[in-house]
């Protein structure tokens, strides 16, 4: 097998994924349709790289072939579908609301499962049982995508006054970083495997001898590539949502600030 048979021909042609899709692009064109604008390209976009998490090569390899395909799917998740997903919402902005206060412990909740979901699905008996269990794997996955909504939700809710104030918001997004990148370097310095079902996969398609003999791709390389996509490309999503949080601070708190007070 080559590089360009596996993209072309390593697929999941099953029903599950696209009926999703189409489920989830109706139920928004139906309960947005009068309000559908710019932003819906973003949950478009959400749909499709659900799609490509799932159905695509990516999906078939992260099917305890390869950890790094795996953690590929992880990150697509967890730090990209839920995010665009919670973009593509039309904004509600009401101006007779005042910001409401949470505290501080009011995100510990969020934080935890965007954080802790990573964690948790990689403990090994469960990182295990997602590689080789189809139903283990789709509980995986709603819980990760869940889990993304929740934590990404106190940053791009709809509604502004669910959002978190603007410095508490990049406080919040370091930590995940922090958080993110210590699991990265745990998995990209292991070293024993992270997930066993991983080392000695069972190899239904063909695609290891293009893996291992074409690419050179060694169980442990496939590992440290994994630890590496969750330690830099995860924390260059978290710069650039601090970075994204701190412009609408300068641009929309002024406006905000003359609503809450009912000035004109």
């Amino acid at each position: 097998m080559t590089t360009r048979a596996l993209l072309l021909s390593v697929w999941d042609m099953g029903l599950v994924v696209p009926i999703a899709c189409a489920l989830a692009l109706a139920g928004y064109g139906v309960r947005y349709r009068r309000r559908l604008e710019g932003r819906a390209v973003f949950f478009g976009l959400a749909v499709a790289l659900f799609f490509v998490a799932l159905a695509s090569p990516i999906g078939v390899l992260a099917r305890g072939l390869l950890f790094s395909a795996h953690m590929l799917q992880h990150l697509l998740l967890m730090l990209a579908i839920p995010p665009l997903a919670l973009l593509g919402l039309p904004r509600e902005r009401d101006p007779r609301a005042s910001l409401r206060e949470r505290g501080a412990f009011g995100y510990v909740g969020p934080w935890a499962a965007g954080v802790g979901a990573m964690w948790i699905w990689h403990a090994r008996a469960l990182c295990n049982a997602a590689a080789v269990s189809p139903s283990v794997q789709w509980l995986q996955t709603a819980s990760l995508v869940a889990m993304g909504l929740a934590f990404w939700h106190p940053i791009l809710a709809p509604r502004l006054a669910e959002r978190m104030p603007p410095f508490a918001a990049m406080l919040y997004l370091f930590a995940a970083c922090v958080g993110c990148t210590i699991l990265g370097v745990v998995v990209t310095l292991s070293p024993v495997e992270v997930c066993s079902a991983y080392v000695h996969p069972v190899d239904a398609l063909g695609v290891l001898p293009l893996v291992r003999d074409g690419w050179g791709l060694s169980c442990h390389a496939d590992q440290e590539i994994g630890g590496l996509l969750m330690w830099v490309p995860a924390c260059f999503v978290y710069a650039a949502a601090i970075l994204a949080t701190l412009g609408r601070y300068y641009r929309e708190e002024p406006s905000v600030a003359r609503a809450v007070r009912g000035a004109p």
